[in-house]
């Protein structure tokens, strides 16, 4: 039931804002997701590879291939990814990572990571300043190309369950580390205060509901 609320409401805020759900493909841009419904959290990301990776095709080497086993590794580790507050006590139940031009076994896709395994980590050890959710202005320019001449995007789902969703407020997301060509991540939250929109970025990378 749970789940059925969460897509009904993440199909309610995609309705809502049509150019941001089919923006176009933007390097050093993303969107992100993200539904709160009782002690549950669904991210979804969906991002150009060119963020994550040096280029935007199957992997033709043995070089390639490593490069996009560490890129689902550090994925896989979502929990390193997406800090919530430390007394919510929220752990992963479901990473899967899809892209249309990686082989779905150097993804890992479908895989369970680590059920058990709780956040231990603070929010507030990130000194990036909170971002309350505001009204949004997409953005049309492409602001790269692959090399190669071709475009191609990763899709990433999260479920984190949290023990006492009462403490859960936010989140810190450091996917900026982890992606060092990442810039910008356009946010879409539905959560109990209601159906939001936020703008992240290496300075301001902490989201609040």
């Amino acid at each position: 039931m749970k789940k059925l609320i969460l897509l009904a409401a993440c199909s309610v805020l995609l309705t809502a804002a049509p150019a941001l759900a089919h923006g176009p493909h933007e390097h050093g841009a993303a969107r992100l997701d993200v539904a709160v419904e009782g002690n549950l959290v669904e991210i979804s990301l969906e991002s150009p590879l060119a963020n994550a990776l040096p280029f935007e095709h199957a992997p033709r080497d043995a070089a390639q291939r490593q490069a996009v086993q560490n890129m689902a590794a550090t994925l896989h580790k979502a929990e390193n990814i997406f800090v919530f507050p430390a007394a919510a006590q929220c752990r992963i139940k479901k990473v899967k990572l899809e892209s249309e031009a990686l082989p779905e076994a150097l993804l890992g896709a479908n895989t369970t990571a680590q059920p058990e395994k709780t956040q231990t980590s603070q929010q507030n050890a990130s000194t990036a300043p909170a971002v309350e959710p505001k009204p949004h202005a997409d953005h049309d320019e492409d602001t790269g190309h692959d090399e190669h001449g071709g475009h191609a995007d990763l899709d990433a789902s999260f479920t984190f369950e949290c023990a006492q969703p009462e403490a859960l407020h936010g989140v810190d997301v450091r996917l900026f580390s982890a992606w060092p060509a990442l810039h910008e991540l356009r946010v879409q939250i539905v959560s109990p205060t209601g159906q939001h929109a936020a703008e992240l970025n290496e300075q301001a990378h902490t989201l609040k509901w």
